[in-house]
């Protein structure tokens, strides 16, 4: 299932699901017409457990099978659809550090022994074709970072690796933007408080409003063969900024959600975002950072691309 949220008639956010050939669909009204209850949210959809999903499918094979009948009963949202972050409410965002290769290289660094990690803002969060805001506090350094991310469809605490796919409800996509600000603050400590003041800015860089753009979809885990098999592209202005592979990653994604969930409880719908590939802007020479009337894409096999524009102060 590739399930989104959207924005329905009264302005209010609405669960549904984007079905090839067929469209968005409204999952609450088509799912009453089925005789399923309707979920309150996309994360709501995974909260509700397998079985739930097993109905949910069902009812969607079925419409996909009739398409006519689909737009003749409502169903179908018309176009155009404004989609927003795919899970409909606010959930807990973990993201992992330092965990591609090429990154780790690009940035002058040594493979740490496990990946550096944060919690993204769930106040940063926005869905494909919201603006991302330069912040007036940090207007010069703002840099990309294009991530894919894990959805997880289960309570998930102190798993083994060997365990850990079983928790994965789906996937989707997220742009880490950062103010790279204190970046060169790191590079310069002579101390140890000197380094964790600048690395404490650093990941506050990270909180801007609108920074943490997700979607445009949670892709069911089934419908993803081999999550690390994966190739994951930004773009900014149309420039190729980065292409990454998810082969690449230093932690495999059992093992990081097994050193995640050894400290976090993650819920149904909450997010472990695995890292970010080489090209981020920050890496190049010169810097390449994002300004006013940009456009960025970030884009993954399978899911689909996350747009975003970047507004000034």
């Amino acid at each position: 299932m590739r399930l989104v949220s959207y924005m329905d008639p009264s302005g209010r956010p609405a669960p549904g699901a984007d079905l090839p050939d067929v469209g968005v669909v409204d999952l609450s009204r088509v799912l009453d017409a089925h005789g399923v209850a309707a979920p309150s949210t996309v994360a709501d959809v995974f909260r509700r457990g397998q079985d739930y999903q097993e109905s949910v499918r069902r009812v969607l094979a079925d419409v996909a099978g009739d398409d006519r009948q689909a737009e003749a009963r409502g169903w179908v949202v018309p176009p155009p659809v404004a989609l927003l972050a795919p899970l409909g409410e606010r959930v807990l965002i973990v993201a992992a550090g330092t965990n591609y290769r090429s990154h780790v290289e690009e940035m002058g660094e040594e493979p740490p022994k496990k990946p550096a990690w944060f919690i993204k803002s769930s106040n940063s969060v926005i869905g494909t074709g919201a603006p991302v805001r330069i912040p007036r506090a940090a207007p010069d350094m703002v840099d990309f970072e294009g991530e894919f991310c894990v959805v997880f469809g289960r309570t998930c605490h102190a798993v083994t690796a060997a365990d850990a796919m079983d928790y994965i409800g789906g996937y989707t996509i997220i742009n880490d933007v950062s103010a790279r600000d204190a970046f060169i603050a790191i590079g310069k400590a002579t101390t140890p408080e000197e380094g964790r003041w600048a690395w404490t800015d650093m990941l506050l860089g990270k909180q801007f409003p609108t920074f943490c753009p997700m979607g445009p979809v949670v892709v069911t885990a089934d419908e993803i063969a081999d999550p690390a098999d994966l190739t994951i592209t930004t773009t900014l202005n149309g420039r190729l900024m980065q292409k990454g592979h998810t082969s690449d990653l230093l932690v495999g994604i059992p093992q990081l959600i097994e050193q995640m969930s050894r400290y976090f409880t993650f819920e149904p719908g909450d997010v472990l975002s695995t890292g970010t590939p080489a090209g981020v802007g920050m890496g190049r020479k010169p810097p390449v950072f994002m300004r006013a009337g940009d456009e960025v894409r970030v884009a993954i096999e399978g899911i689909g691309e996350l747009v975003n524009t970047i507004t000034g102060p």
